[in-house]
């Protein structure tokens, strides 16, 4: 519970801080301005914004009650009220210095109400759900949380929503007008979340289709979040997914899952297969093409291979083979196929993915590697 509230803590400073560009020089004192910055009208977006805060941070208040209430019981709720309440004053603060953001007496209030209100839920229904997750905790796998980790980035990057109408309307107009399908972008979009599935069957036990229905939208978020979209070929790719899970019996999820996301690893290195006979030179230089390239759309390319690579690896060892062979395996091969991609056009071979590869293996074995559980029957 107390590495959930890190998590928990380190999206509420990610989000508060976000863009994470400070200008100190000329600004005025902090306390001043936030003493000063109660609302003067109250319209629909300001209750907006305090609804949301509201919700922003009783996760902040339930987490960290449950975190603190066995060493003490009777005051876990205000302890964690009062942890809330520095952590947004904090916030509010700093972001006096975060050009575009907005100091608001308004947002600690509300921020604090919320933690106030997750702690007093935590201690009413703390007897249903402590023992829960100390069973989970016992039998979850360090390696699949790990790459849920990574998935959950993956998607949601850069993590700050942008709940605009304008925005939804422009994001569901070019998901709807989009009239061709990828069959390489579907299927490695299939793999993905048949992968990421497994992972949280290996979490939280049997995983039936309809909560991997519920899942799944967690990627529909990313219309709210731009610079990111929500592709077609993504949508087709999830549903098949979906489709396979439920047609597939458990037994040969696993070998499915090898199988789609090795298969998919080989289709998205050799996309578009248009070969020509003109050599490009191969690059040593590890994310060299990423320092190139826009810092959103880079992390975002390799957050994708963080986790698909990952995925075959571990996927791999829970089929019975060491790490050393299945990441050794992986590499080698990554390091064939950036070798093949010298004779396609417009593709960028370097030494960076196999040693994506490398690193997800020596991760994967540190989290956990001694520790994973028998795959589910």
């Amino acid at each position: 519970m107390r590495r959930l509230l890190l998590l928990v803590v380190a999206i509420i400073v990610y989000g508060s801080l976000y863009p994470w560009q400070f200008a100190f020089a000329g600004r005025p004192e902090p306390l001043t301005v936030l003493l000063h910055s109660w609302p003067a009208v109250w319209d629909r977006f300001v209750m907006r914004d305090l609804v949301l805060n509201v919700l922003l941070y009783m996760p902040v208040g339930a987490v960290a009650c449950l975190a603190w209430l066995p060493r003490f019981p009777r005051a876990a709720a205000a302890a964690a009220t009062a942890f809330s309440f520095a952590l947004s004053l904090s916030m509010e603060l700093l972001q006096n210095y975060v050009p575009g953001r907005v100091t608001s007496l308004s947002d600690l209030t509300t921020n604090t109400l919320g933690a106030a209100a997750g702690a007093c839920l935590a201690v009413a229904f703390a007897p249903e759900i402590m023992p829960p997750l100390r069973s989970q905790a016992r039998r979850a796998s360090p390696g699949a949380m790990f790459l849920l980790a990574c998935w959950g980035s993956y998607q949601l990057y850069p993590f700050f929503p942008i709940f605009s109408s304008t925005h939804l309307r422009q994001a569901l107009h070019a998901l709807i007008v989009a009239r061709s399908l990828s069959p390489v972008a579907v299927w490695a979009a299939a793999a993905e979340w048949f992968a990421a599935a497994l992972a949280m069957e290996a979490i939280c036990g049997r995983w039936r289709t309809s909560w991997l229905a519920g899942a799944m939208l967690v990627s529909a978020l990313r219309i709210f979040m731009p610079p990111r979209s929500l592709a077609l070929d993504e949508v087709a790719g999830a549903a098949l997914a979906l489709l396979a899970w439920e047609i597939l019996p458990s037994r040969r999820r696993l070998g499915a899952g090898v199988w789609m996301a090795l298969s998919a690893i080989l289709l998205v290195e050799l996309a578009p297969f248009h070969f020509t006979r003109q050599v490009a030179p191969f690059s040593w230089i590890p994310f060299g093409a990423s320092f190139e390239n826009e810092r959103w759309a880079a992390l975002v390319i390799l957050l994708r291979k963080t986790f698909l690579y990952g995925a075959a690896i571990w996927l791999l060892v829970r089929s019975g083979y060491g790490y050393l062979v299945a990441g050794g395996a992986l590499a080698v091969a990554l390091f064939i196929l950036e070798t093949v991609q010298r004779y396609l056009p417009g593709r960028t071979p370097e030494i960076t993915d196999p040693l994506i590869a490398l690193v997800m293996t020596t991760a994967l074995w540190a989290v956990g590697g001694r520790r994973l559980p028998p795959a589910v029957e």
